[in-house]
Parts: structure tokens; C-alpha cells; sequence
């Protein structure tokens, strides 16, 4: 029996509905901007985050590297996209927490302008210093400083990072001094390490591990309260005997936000695929093998965190001891 007029229209348009939905799903693309050049901390986290969360969401997922101005540039480009859900940022210290402090008009405030999802994956790291410098670990570092008052150096990522800032408050733990030299990324600085260019990098993640391996730069003490897993044969910095070291530790982490006004219901999709994703038994062993710690991915502590880092690096600058002119 053949379908009446009115039926045969009415499935047509059923039809031509479903098939524009399936089209609509399948040509859906997430995208996770990263402030910062690629293979830095930041970048190496968003591409592991980022197939496990495209197979978690049901449509791709790809990363976009967008570069300058200490992480603003991209920072502004994700909260003036659609918020639609499908646009996430991948964020550090230096552009939650640091750029809001240093960063008189940094065109965003982490606190109100990030709907947090959370933390990825924390890293500790090393202290690190040239072959060619004669100490052999961070006592003998310490010595060395306040002999040779003003000559050592060490580099950071620029002005007002995340890592100048860092450096700054464990030369003054120590009760010593360097130089700071800037670079543009963690490449840079490790770059300028191994070729003797600084002395001194105060926070070196998973690159530099061949370098201490090859004996082109040497290893001095973990950054946290236990050893590096990377790097088990050095000393945390509990383990250097320095009293100011016995509680003192910096692990940098990486994050993800998506920008605030995002709608609930968009919202609470994306962090279930996001907490799917964190729980991806391929992702946290991916994320080990690069030397992070995969993290719990709590929205409200990453909230926390931020809040806490901005508090402190306030008072740090306060202290008057950083300049950033």
C-alpha cells in the first residue's frame, strides 16, 4: 500500500531533520587552544588529553598553538570564540596565575573569566645546572654563590613567567643571588644550558633528562619533597641537607578551562567526557612516560590552586625582590 501524500512528506522531513543532526555531529570539532609554543609543558599535555578526550566527546579533537604576548594573545582568542563548549584552553601557572599578578591589563581574570574543568597532570622537575660549573650538588651550590657573588646566571622562559618567578623565590630560599636571562620557551633555556650560555635552570622538566644523561648538564636535586622517577638517582630536595630545602618544593602543573558562560547543560557534557578522559588508563601511562603525574582533574581544586598561587606570588612581588621592568 502506498503512503498517502501527507505521510510520505512527513517522513520525508523526519529524514531530512536526522540526516542534518548526523551531518551537524559528524562535522563537530572541539578544539583546545595552547597558549605557548609547541613542545613545551603545556603542549605535550594537550596532545595526550586530546585523542583520548575526542574519543570521550565522539568527535575530534584538535589542538591550535597560539603564540605571543606571554599567553594572552591566545588566552583572548579563546573567550571570544562561541561559548559552545567546543573550545577549551590548556593553562599553566604562568597563564592562570601569573600573568594576572605581573600583567597590569592582561585582558582576563582566571578566577571569573575560566570555568575550570581541572588539572591534568602535575610535574616536578630538577634543579639543573652547566657541566662546566664545579659543584656537585645544591650545598655545594649555595657555597658557590656567595663566593662568587653576581657572576652566576640562570635562565627562565621571560619576564614575569611562571619560571622567573619560581627562580627568584628559591635563590632567595637559599639566600643567593644570579642573574636572570631570558629566553622564549623551555627549549631556549635548555638549549642555552647545554651550551654553556647560563649556568643555572632552577626548574628543568623531561627534555633535559638526555642532557643529564649525555653529561652535557648536570642534576642537582628534584624540585618536590621526593625523587623525580625520571631521574631517581637524584637527591630530592629533602635529601640535600640544606634546612631551607627540608619543606620547601615547586611542582608546576598543567590544566584546562573552558571559557566562563559556557551553558550548564554544554558545560556538564564536556566535564563528563573530560572526567572520562582523566580516568584513561592510556592517558595517565602516556602522561608517566613523559614525566608528569597524572592528577585528579577537580574542577574545584583547580579553582583552589589558582586562588592560592595568585595569593602568594603577590606577596611575592610585594617582597620587592623581583623587578619585571
Amino acid at each position: 500500500m502506498r503512503a498517502r501524500p501527507e505521510l510520505r512528506a512527513l517522513l520525508l522531513a523526519v529524514g531530512l531533520v536526522l540526516g542534518a543532526t548526523c551531518a551537524t555531529a559528524a562535522s563537530q570539532v572541539s578544539t583546545i587552544i595552547v597558549p605557548a609554543p609547541p613542545g613545551g609543558p603545556i603542549d605535550r599535555v594537550a596532545r595526550l588529553v586530546a585523542p583520548e578526550l575526542s574519543a570521550a566527546l565522539g568527535h575530534p579533537v584538535v589542538v591550535d598553538n597560539r603564540l605571543g604576548a606571554a599567553g594572552k594573545i591566545g588566552v583572548q582568542a579563546a573567550l571570544r570564540a562561541p561559548r559552545d563548549g567546543h573550545t577549551l584552553i590548556a593553562v599553566s601557572p604562568s597563564i592562570a596565575s601569573v600573568n594576572p599578578v605581573v600583567d597590569k591589563a592582561p585582558g582576563y581574570d582566571p578566577l571569573t573569566d575560566f570555568d575550570a574543568l581541572g588539572i591534568a597532570a602535575t610535574n616536578a622537575g630538577v634543579v639543573a645546572v652547566r657541566a662546566g660549573l664545579p659543584v656537585a650538588d645544591m650545598a655545594e651550590l649555595v657555597r658557590y654563590a656567595k663566593a662568587h657573588p653576581g657572576e652566576l646566571t640562570y635562565g627562565s622562559f621571560g619576564i614575569g613567567t611562571s619560571l622567573h618567578l619560581q627562580s627568584e623565590e628559591l635563590l632567595h630560599t637559599l639566600g643567593i643571588d644570579a642573574r636572570h636571562i631570558p629566553y622564549k620557551g623551555e627549549a631556549q633555556v635548555m638549549s642555552a644550558l647545554a651550551g654553556g650560555e647560563v649556568d643555572l635552570m632552577l626548574y628543568a622538566t623531561a627534555p633535559i633528562v638526555p642532557l643529564v644523561q649525555s653529561g652535557r648538564v648536570r642534576a642537582l636535586a628534584a624540585t618536590s619533597s621526593q625523587r623525580w622517577s625520571m631521574l631517581p638517582q637524584v637527591p630530592s630536595y629533602a635529601e640535600t641537607g640544606l634546612p631551607a630545602l627540608r619543606t620547601y618544593q615547586y611542582r608546576s602543573w598543567v590544566g584546562f578551562v573552558l571559557p566562563a558562560g559556557t551553558p550548564p547543560a554544554r558545560r556538564q557534557e564536556v566535564l563528563r567526557a573530560w572526567q572520562s578522559t582523566l580516568a584513561s588508563p592510556k592517558l595517565r601511562e602516556a602522561l608517566a612516560v613523559q614525566g608528569f603525574e597524572p592528577a585528579s582533574g577537580d574542577p574545584a581544586e583547580m579553582q583552589r590552586t589558582v586562588a592560592g598561587e595568585i595569593e602568594r606570588l603577590r606577596a611575592l612581588l610585594a617582597s620587592g625582590r623581583i623587578k619585571l621592568d
